[in-house]
């Protein structure tokens, strides 16, 4: 009997080792499979990370290549040449009866003495890939001379005999300002800014202009040839400010150090008149050639 029972218990010992080693087993399998798991993970994880690492540099590299041609903003240095003299000159001549014995002629004449050159700054910001915004602030030196000159005839009779006398007096007026002018226009480029190559643009838009340091001096000569020289400051501008209508057109170039070479040519209707008297008026219809060289 107790050889049987050993036996049953050397048995059972023998089942439950067996067990114990196969449950091991399965959880180091278990483990095994966690692992592999786990590194395929991590495996995944690296060609993400190495998939999103290389669209970056690519869209990096694409910005970089991507050149501009024309720049989000510029600034340049702009020489104006206007083809009208700023003044516009003319005379006039009237002849008025006092009475039977004495007419009185006056003649009045201005000539311009303007300056066609101006000079100032441009500034572009572009707004599209084909607007832009361009806004310009230029000097310009206008001025006229003014001669005034009126002839007196008195005619008298002495025994019946016509006595005639002529006395003339003159005046003359010499006038200087400073003009500043400020188009702003919006232009349309045919090429995109960054699209390679020299481009061609039309502008429309509007412009104010501003009358400074204005100074007049006033000489006189009288009837007997004496001169009297000087009264200052006796001339008023008709209107300090005035407003323009703006169109034109031009190019850009680009030299080989990267400046932009902007020739244009514009046209500027100006509603309001700076100086308006019968023989001196500014120009209304100003027409110009403009360069640029932008930054």
């Amino acid at each position: 009997m107790q050889p049987r029972v050993c036996l049953f218990a050397a048995y059972l010992c023998t089942a439950a080792l067996l067990a114990a080693q196969s449950t091991g087993g399965a959880s180091q399998s278990t483990g095994s499979a966690s692992q592999s798991t786990g590194s395929s993970s991590q495996s995944t994880g690296s060609s993400s990370q190495s998939t999103s690492t290389s669209s970056s540099s690519t869209s990096s590299s694409a910005d970089k290549g991507l050149h501009t041609y024309v720049r989000r903003l510029s600034v340049g240095a702009t020489l104006s040449v206007v083809g009208l003299s700023l003044v516009k000159g003319s005379s006039s001549t009237t002849t008025t009866t006092v009475n039977s014995a004495t007419t009185t002629e006056t003649d009045l004449s201005t000539s311009g003495a303007s300056s066609r050159i101006g000079y100032g700054l441009t500034v572009q910001a572009a707004i599209t890939e084909h607007f832009a915004v361009a806004v310009g602030g230029f000097l310009r030196r206008a001025g006229y001379i003014e001669s005034n000159s009126q002839t007196t005839t008195v005619t008298t009779f002495i025994n019946a005999v016509p006595q005639t006398t002529t006395t003339t007096t003159s005046t003359r007026v010499d006038v200087r300002a400073r003009l500043v002018d400020v188009p702003v226009t919006v232009r349309w480029y045919g090429k995109g800014r960054h699209t390679a190559g020299k481009r061609w643009f039309v502008e429309g838009g509007g412009a104010w202009r501003d009358v400074e340091n204005l100074k007049s001096s006033l000489s006189a000569t009288d009837a007997s040839g004496n001169n009297t020289c000087c009264t200052f400051n006796t001339v008023q501008a008709a209107h300090k400010q005035a407003r323009g209508v703006v169109a034109g057109a031009g190019a850009q170039f680009i030299d080989p150090f990267g400046i932009r070479v902007i020739p244009e040519v514009r046209y500027i209707r100006w509603l309001t008149p700076i100086f308006d008297d019968p023989t001196t008026r500014t120009q209304r219809n100003q027409v110009e050639a403009e360069l640029t060289l932008s930054f």
